[in-house]
């Protein structure tokens, strides 16, 4: 095979469409996508057609400009929508590079045309959606302008209303940004976890056969093996804080559930850690997922024992709490709840970081040691169930957090104690 038979295969194999124009801007090649692209059976249906006269008329004068600037020697990009071969319009991208010959004069041009309308398609929804967001801004930007006007007038109204319309305002971009970040993390943590399960059948298959590895080699394989569990762990959470699976709500009694995975958390606390249960007297019942509620409680009982440096006692506590109308607040709804605390000794949090502690992806973690997802997750489950999470911690004395979940109404769950009343946490 000749270099010009091998050059060729490859410019025939090529997705984009390819042309070379001769001096006077007319059509001397053009590959087979060139030819789909362009909506014609032959190559020969092009051959000495002007370039130019292939765009249409809007476009003709910028072509033509590319191509002169290619002509000087100059590598050129054109941009510009045109029919495609079912007469669609289609934006294309068209790379103009000069080719030379032995004394270095432009002898032709090779052009390289792109179908991009995918993604203009893709910018122009993303400007849509910029000036949408700007147009609202103006709007909210005016509307705190007039109120400002009104200050003076009306001083103490406004300064209550700014409170409000600032508390439900950072409640909903928290809605807002957790949803964002949980369909992209969802989607990412799917694919991750389709790879690590070909990982690990993979890694599988191998170490079944130790007889067929050296001492070494099967150290490094079980070395990867560990890897990936700890990859498909953090897949897992990725996946429940993007809320992924359908949560199926049911009557729990939150201090049984706890009861049942006691062994499962403690063995997770490391031998450092003395796990405290109540085991006092009392059913706390409420609707809610199960999964979800042990996935929350297994989240703070993690953040405690970080706290603590994995050396002390966890406490895990259950009681009933009471909402009355003058406490009540955007978060915290007047009723009736049970709830489940976690308490340690460890290093306590300041009140900059309480106030950043249920934000995605913020840590107060060494590096490679904490995602910042978990309390984020557990804020939004709680949210979804229509309950809140206390936080109550000074520096150097520990933190107790307290998971409040409506409480489940007499007629579901049968006879119950009557409520012992706990003042709301500030």
């Amino acid at each position: 095979m000749s270099v010009a038979e091998y050059y060729k295969q490859i410019v025939e194999a090529s997705l984009d469409g390819v042309m070379q124009i001769d001096a006077t801007g007319h059509v001397a090649f053009t590959n087979r996508n060139g030819c789909r692209l362009l909506g014609i059976k032959e190559p020969e249906q092009s051959i000495e057609r002007t370039w130019v006269s292939l765009w249409p008329e809007s476009s003709r004068v910028r072509a033509g400009e590319a191509l002169q600037g290619a002509r000087r020697g100059k590598r050129m990009q054109f941009t510009s929508m045109s029919s495609g071969p079912k007469r669609e319009e289609k934006w294309w991208m068209s790379t103009l590079t000069p080719l030379l010959d032995d004394a270095g004069q432009v002898q032709s041009v090779l052009i390289i045309s792109r179908d991009i309308t995918e993604q203009m398609r893709v910018q122009d929804a993303l400007d849509a959606i910029t000036r949408n967001l700007k147009s609202r801004l103006t709007v909210v930007s005016a509307a705190q302008h007039a109120g400002a006007q009104r200050e003076t007038a009306l001083q103490e109204k406004l300064d209550i209303a700014t409170l409000a319309q600032s508390v439900a305002e950072q409640v909903s971009r928290q809605a807002q940004k957790s949803e964002a970040i949980g369909q992209l993390v969802a989607g990412i943590a799917h694919d991750f976890n389709n790879m690590l399960q070909t990982a690990t059948m993979s890694l599988s298959a191998v170490l079944d056969r130790p007889e067929r590895l050296a001492n070494d080699q099967r150290r490094m394989l079980e070395y990867a093996m560990e890897g990936v569990r700890h990859a498909a762990i953090l897949a897992k959470r990725l996946l429940g804080f993007a809320r992924v699976h359908a949560y199926q709500p049911e009557l729990v009694e939150v201090r049984a559930l706890a009861a049942g995975i006691e062994g499962f958390i403690q063995q997770s606390m490391g031998p450092g850690i003395s796990l405290l249960v109540d085991d006092s007297a009392g059913e706390y019942f409420t609707f809610a997922d199960p999964h979800s509620i042990e996935q929350a409680l297994m989240n703070l009982c993690i953040n405690a024992r970080d706290a603590c440096d994995q050396s002390g006692p966890i406490a895990v506590a259950f009681g009933r709490m009471s909402i009355s109308d003058d406490v009540a607040s955007t978060i915290r709804a007047p009723g009736e709840y049970v709830t489940i605390s976690v308490s340690d000794e460890g290093s306590g949090m300041s009140a900059a970081t309480r106030e950043r502690l249920f934000e995605p992806y913020f840590t107060t973690k060494a590096e490679g040691k904490g995602t910042g997802l978990g309390l984020a997750q557990v804020y939004g489950l709680m949210r979804q169930w229509g309950g809140f999470v206390d936080v109550q911690s000074q520096p150097g004395v520990g933190t107790t957090m307290t998971l409040a979940f409506p409480r489940a109404g007499s007629n579901a769950a049968g006879e119950m104690n009557e409520p012992v009343e706990i003042s709301a946490p500030a």
